[in-house]
């Protein structure tokens, strides 16, 4: 007897000008220099400026975590608040996992029932353009020790994540932007669902001829 397997579901997702897509694994001098002059190209300074360079590493290094975590897809993307005064960094990280649900509303009967008993988060039921998804949004905080003398800092990680399932019952997508920024994580909600919105299943049988 022979099982056949379906294959994952496409998609499309469009993002700010601001991202840049961090590459997955450990990059070599060559992929740092790249990604680099990218982040120096969304911010219109010189490809080998210092900041840019520095910004690289560091994204490098966060992007590499995530996507050994699991994350088919991370971008991180660096705007300045409302009014002017701090530099807002978000990550974006996609994951992709089969799934095999009845229909898109049974998936989400689940995914509810999921998140509402492990209560991490505030749970909501919304209707994005690709279809019905459930978000979670969540908070954790953490403390760091930097420095000698070592001193002690406070970090609030906010996240959004959507989870997307699609139509066919064969894949699910989870979406989450994630910041440090808690004074302003309101304005950063915006954005991710923005982005959410900016997510599209690609018809089936488009990608797979």
């Amino acid at each position: 007897m022979v099982t056949s397997v379906p294959q994952l579901r496409e998609f499309n997702l469009v993002l700010p000008e601001q991202f840049v897509q961090i590459p997955p694994g450990e990059l070599t001098e060559e992929g740092l220099r790249a990604l680099a002059g990218e982040i120096a190209g969304v911010f219109q300074v010189p490809e080998l400026d210092t900041g840019a360079v520095a910004a690289a590493i560091t994204l490098a290094s966060v992007g590499a975590g995530v996507a050994a975590g699991g994350a088919s897809h991370v971008s991180a993307g660096v705007f300045k608040s409302t009014d002017g005064q701090r530099p807002i960094l978000v990550l974006l990280s996609a994951y992709v996992m089969p799934s095999d649900h009845a229909s898109a509303q049974a998936a989400i009967s689940g995914l509810l029932e999921i998140h509402e008993s492990q209560q991490s988060g505030l749970v909501r039921t919304v209707h994005l353009d690709s279809g019905p998804a459930v978000t979670v949004e969540s908070h954790e905080d953490s403390e760091i020790k930097i420095g000698e003398p070592e001193e002690t800092y406070e970090i609030s990680q906010h996240a959004l994540t959507a989870w997307l399932p699609d139509e066919d019952g064969t894949t699910l997508v989870a979406l989450s932007v994630m910041s440090t920024n808690t004074e302003d994580w309101a304005d950063i909600k915006d954005l991710a669902e923005g982005i959410f919105d900016g997510f599209f299943w690609q018809p089936r049988g488009s990608a797979d001829d």
